[in-house]
């Protein structure tokens, strides 16, 4: 009852009682006679009083604060989960009680603390500043650190740490199971491009351990070829309860026989855990069709997701795709990126046998046709569709696949490279698949000034528009200004469209799109929600744009305006002033930048991380010492960046 007073009075409160109400209007005459104190009330079952449509609990109680900052919490978490995790960091600096919102395990676990190129110990920064730190953290990632003794940081944050990403660290194998073992409650474990661990582990007879982290559900090996079988008996002999192994882009840089052993022993671990296991990814990692044959004879084992590539020959008949395909068939996310045998009868296969499925990634899939394609029809329940660079699609194919009347679901769309896909299919997306919030269309020459309005027109939910090397695109179809055709045509009405009606936009891509110019920065460029643009190898692009993006795009954090030869230090200016979230520009060959670059962003970036000035010829190297002051910068560019390649 406490809580529905609060949020009631909170929303609804516009005075404090009677008396003060009435103090503060000015026909009040100062000057009569003093009235004689009423007489008090008796207060008997009246939670709510009214009078004057002025409305108080109990007169002689405190006052009630109210405002923003005494939202009840679970109305402010409520609205802090629709915002972006850069948007709620800010957004928890207002005041004490935004902050205890952040600290929602909601919201902590949605944020990753990433260490880079720092030396874990417990008098160094940033080490030293998190272990007097009154917050916990539940997602971190470690990246080229080192580990100098026992460190204090595992002790005080391994309790309430969920996952965990070692990144080309400098570990050791007692390093890490003493980490490890100070994590009884880590469910994701990621070892990545970490070779010196393992070729520095030395071979011992297994032996069986007891389990160190009981609650880990997921195992990830990613770009490592220094693998052997203890390794991988000691890792998941300490996850008796894991359900998703991922063993990706491994096993490169490996003889054959040794990774025909590792594959064999790969398989006697998913039959050991096929009870329970759930995922398995093995995208980019070398093994052959002998492998996935093996693989789909694994019984009892039921996968929600599977993520497979393949380079190497398969046979045409009966591949042992088909019988993975055949195996599981509830699936709910299959990314089959860059499997180059796919066929479609596997296709096929996939839309017959899988009626839950709600990712499917067929990027690079060259194999597929219409034929396979419009199978895909079936699926009723997807929400992401992947057919970037399948070459052979076109638009017959693609209509009978997506276009319908039940595609309400449909979220993420990709169609780069399809260059039998035409602006006609354009409008009919727009037309069935309204709840769109990513849309890529990299490198087709589908889109192109009149399509490009009838996205602006239909899609206002999008939230991502990739347009990277579009290159019909132009100032008419960004602003809707000066068309040849308008979008819409109604006896002697017209309309047209701008890129500013897609109020929710937070990344553009338009890369290579080499005819927008200044107009369509300055003219259209007002979106408040966008947090990343690329607008590298836009030549027409000059100071006067750049000016008023920044100061139309306040929430801007990533910036790419490399080969945009024409912009000047007044643009590096405005950027660096108006923007104040900014996190990553890079700026590669850019010949008419000179030193005064460098001192807007001495003085105006406090957030930035990255920064990249190859190709910069007009700055001298003593930028570098003066870009080696910001605390802030995780890689202070080198004296080779500066010079033309």
């Amino acid at each position: 009852m406490e809580m529905m007073i609060e949020s009631y009075f909170n929303l609804h409160y516009y005075g404090y009682g009677k008396e003060e109400y009435y103090s503060d209007c000015e026909d009040v005459d100062t000057e009569s006679e003093p009235e004689e104190p009423p007489e008090e009330e008796e207060l008997v079952n009246r939670e709510f009083p009214f009078d004057d449509d002025v409305f108080y609990i109990n007169l002689k109680a405190p006052r009630a604060r109210t405002g923003w900052d005494n939202l009840p919490m679970e109305i402010l978490i409520r609205i802090f989960s629709f915002i972006r995790p850069s948007d709620r960091n800010s957004a928890a600096l207002t005041c004490h009680r935004w902050f205890e919102a952040l600290r929602h395990p909601l919201f902590l676990g949605a944020t990753c603390f990433h260490f880079e190129r720092i030396e874990v110990s417990d008098s160094k920064s940033p080490i030293q500043i998190f272990l007097d730190s009154f917050r916990h953290f539940s997602n971190i990632k470690l990246t080229r650190v080192e580990f100098s003794g026992q460190s204090e940081f595992w002790n005080y944050f391994g309790e309430h740490i969920r996952e965990i990403t070692f990144d080309n660290c400098a570990l050791t194998k007692p390093k890490l199971s003493n980490i490890l073992g100070c994590m009884p409650n880590l469910e994701r474990l990621n070892i990545v491009d970490c070779d010196e661990l393992f070729k520095s582990w030395n071979p011992v007879i297994f032996q069986k351990i007891s389990p160190i982290c009981r609650r880990l559900k997921h195992l990830g090996l990613r770009k490592i070829s220094a693998l052997n079988e203890d390794h991988l008996n000691y890792l998941v002999a300490m996850a008796p309860h894991m359900t998703s192994l991922e063993i990706s882009k491994c096993l490169r840089d490996m003889e054959a026989v040794q990774r025909v052993k590792i594959l064999s022993h790969i398989l006697r671990i998913l039959n050991n855990y096929k009870h329970q296991m759930r995922s398995v990814n093995f995208s980019y990692t070398m093994y052959d069709d002998l492998f996935l044959k093996q693989f789909a004879e694994i019984e009892n084992m039921s996968l929600s997701n599977i993520s497979l590539s393949f380079f190497e020959r398969a046979p045409i008949k009966d591949p042992a795709i088909i019988d993975v395909l055949r195996k599981h068939t509830n699936l709910v996310h299959l990314d089959l990126t860059s499997f180059l045998n796919l066929t479609d009868f596997a296709l096929i296969e996939i839309a017959d046998s899988m009626p839950l499925l709600s990712t499917l990634k067929l990027n690079g899939c060259w194999l597929l046709t219409d034929f396979g394609i419009s199978a895909i029809r079936k699926l009723r329940k997807l929400v992401i569709l992947d057919l970037s660079d399948c070459d052979r699609v076109t638009d017959d194919g693609f209509l009978k696949a997506i276009v319908d009347k039940d595609r309400a679901n449909m979220k993420e769309l990709h169609l780069s490279m399809l260059p039998g896909i035409t602006e006609n299919v354009i409008l009919k997306i727009c037309l069935t698949l309204a709840n769109l919030t990513v849309l890529d269309f990299c490198g087709s020459d589908c889109i192109n000034d009149t399509s490009l309005q009838f996205v602006f027109c239909y899609l206002r939910l999008v939230r991502v528009l990739r347009l990277n090397g579009c290159v019909k695109i132009t100032d008419a179809g960004l602003t809707g200004l000066d068309l040849q055709r308008a979008a819409i045509e109604i006896w002697d009405e017209q309309q047209t469209f701008s890129i500013d009606m897609l109020h929710g936009l937070q990344e553009l891509q338009i890369s290579g799109c080499f005819k927008v110019t200044d107009i369509s920065l300055t003219r259209c460029f007002k979106l408040l929600e966008l947090q990343q643009i690329n607008l590298s190898h836009c030549v027409n692009i000059s100071d006067e744009g750049i000016i008023a993006m920044a100061m139309g795009c306040p929430s801007l954090e990533v910036i790419d305006l490399s080969d945009c030869y024409r912009i000047c230090d007044p643009s590096i200016e405005a950027l660096t002033k108006y923007l104040i979230r900014l996190t990553s520009v890079k700026l590669v060959r850019l010949p008419q930048l000179t030193t005064e670059s460098i001192y807007s962003i001495l003085a105006n970036c406090k957030r930035l991380k990255n920064i990249n000035l190859r190709g910069c010829c007009k700055l001298p190297r003593s930028a570098i010492d003066l870009l080696a002051k910001m605390k802030c910068l995780r890689d202070v560019p080198n004296c080779q960046q500066f010079a033309l390649e």
